[in-house]
């Protein structure tokens, strides 16, 4: 049976990922390697949930080098408390603004430093 699943983002660069998921979604470090000096991987907590940022710039154990997001290729959905602090935390990283959705959510999409397309959900 499976505990948990979570993304791995795959950037070019972890430094600007990271600091965007900790100034617009409160994420915490959880795990880091190495220990000591550039991080190659990261584990941050989002809520109950967590999100990886790896260094995608050489080949995976799989033998080829991952693409960091480029456009819509997945789209992370977070559920906030307060979309409006969300996207004002975000500035220019907003691709839509709020919006009334008919199911009674409200949602935007922002857009993190990999490239990565953030569906943030206010319910």
């Amino acid at each position: 049976m499976t505990d948990s699943v979570f993304p791995v983002i795959n950037a070019r660069e972890i430094a600007p990922v990271r600091a965007f998921y900790e100034r617009v979604f409160g994420a915490q470090l959880a795990y880091r390697f190495p220990e000591e000096g550039e991080a190659v991987y990261l584990t941050l907590r989002i809520g109950t949930g967590q999100v990886a940022i790896g260094l995608g710039t050489e080949p995976a154990l799989y033998g080829e080098v991952p693409l960091p997001a480029t456009g819509h290729a997945v789209d992370l959905c977070l559920y906030v408390e307060n979309l409006d602090a969300a996207v004002t935390a975000a500035d220019t990283a907003v691709v839509t603004a709020p919006a009334d959705m008919p199911w009674g959510e409200r949602v935007a999409y922002l857009r993190d430093p990999a490239g990565t397309m953030l569906l943030v959900i206010q319910a």
